[in-house]
């Protein structure tokens, strides 16, 4: 697994972390996404995804927002719905509640 080190990392102070995003309602694991910098998880961009069984294709890199639909998780679940950040970054801007984040632990 590999760290995206890029300008946004430098502008949220430098500090990375891996965490696991998984559904609230039935614990299955949604993706493993790189948070950079400090705070709440309110947002998924797209180019932090770094592992994804449920959604490969969120990995590539999709220009269009009309192509995303909303985080659902296999139970149903809404997770979250697509935006387009102001930077222009796209991203899923996810609901409280509805997800629980966890620090990724890599299998040995």
């Amino acid at each position: 697994m590999k760290i995206k080190k890029d300008k946004y990392l430098r502008e949220r102070g430098g500090t990375t972390k891996i965490i696991k995003v998984s559904c609230m309602k039935c614990n299955s694991p949604i993706f493993i996404y790189q948070k950079d910098g400090p705070g709440w998880l309110k947002r998924c961009y797209l180019n932090r995804i770094i592992e994804s069984e449920n959604y490969p294709h969120l990995i590539n890199n999709i220009k269009d927002i009309s192509n995303l639909h909303n985080l659902k998780c296999k139970c149903g679940n809404i997770i979250g719905y697509p935006i387009r950040h102001k930077d222009g970054r796209l991203a899923f801007s996810l609901i409280r509640g509805k997800f629980k984040r966890s620090p990724y632990k890599v299998k040995k």
